[in-house]
């Protein structure tokens, strides 16, 4: 009984470099990084679909705010419905569980986040009265909040694309 003791109390004493501690301190990080592609396509399944769901609970506002849009009013309509609708067909193609399907989607979300990006770019480069009707809590950000959180969803997009091909490239 007291020999049992004393090695749980070495156990405990063992500096955090030890071998088996790092171990599974790295196991865990692989186990994360392994992961991390699947957490960045739901996450924009999920930024898309709320998005998506946000603009057509609004779509009256968002058609009239695209209606304002330098070069892009004439088109009002036509985003007003285009955008929301390619936000949720996207949502719905990046759960389904198909590799070429989830793969094609994360592509198209990720080309989709780039053009958010320059869009949001040029409206606060040249346009007078700036105008975003994300939807939900992402049209409350501030402007340059707003790119920031753009660019780290594209990166992310990007790193799950290499990611995932890497990983499915090993089958």
């Amino acid at each position: 009984m007291e020999k049992r003791f004393n090695s749980t109390v070495y156990q405990q004493d063992q500096p955090a470099s030890s071998p088996k501690r790092g171990s599974s301190i790295r196991s865990g990080a692989r186990w994360i990084y392994y992961r991390l592609p699947d957490v960045i396509i739901y996450g924009y399944a999920f930024l898309y679909m709320y998005t998506g769901w946000a603009k057509f609970m609004n779509l009256s506002t968002f058609i009239r705010g695209n209606s304002k849009i330098p070069h892009l009013g004439q088109y009002a309509k036509l985003i007003g419905y285009s955008i929301p609708s390619l936000e949720i067909v996207l949502a719905i193609l990046l759960v389904i569980p198909v590799y070429r399907i989830k793969r094609f989607a994360l592509w198209t979300s990720t080309l989709l986040m780039a053009v958010f990006i320059i869009y949001l770019s040029l409206m606060v480069k040249f346009a007078e009265n700036k105008l975003c009707d994300c939807g939900g809590v992402i049209e409350s950000m501030g402007w340059k909040t707003h790119i920031a959180f753009n660019v780290i969803w594209l990166i992310a997009g990007i790193f799950a694309l290499v990611r995932t091909k890497v990983k499915h490239s090993k089958i």
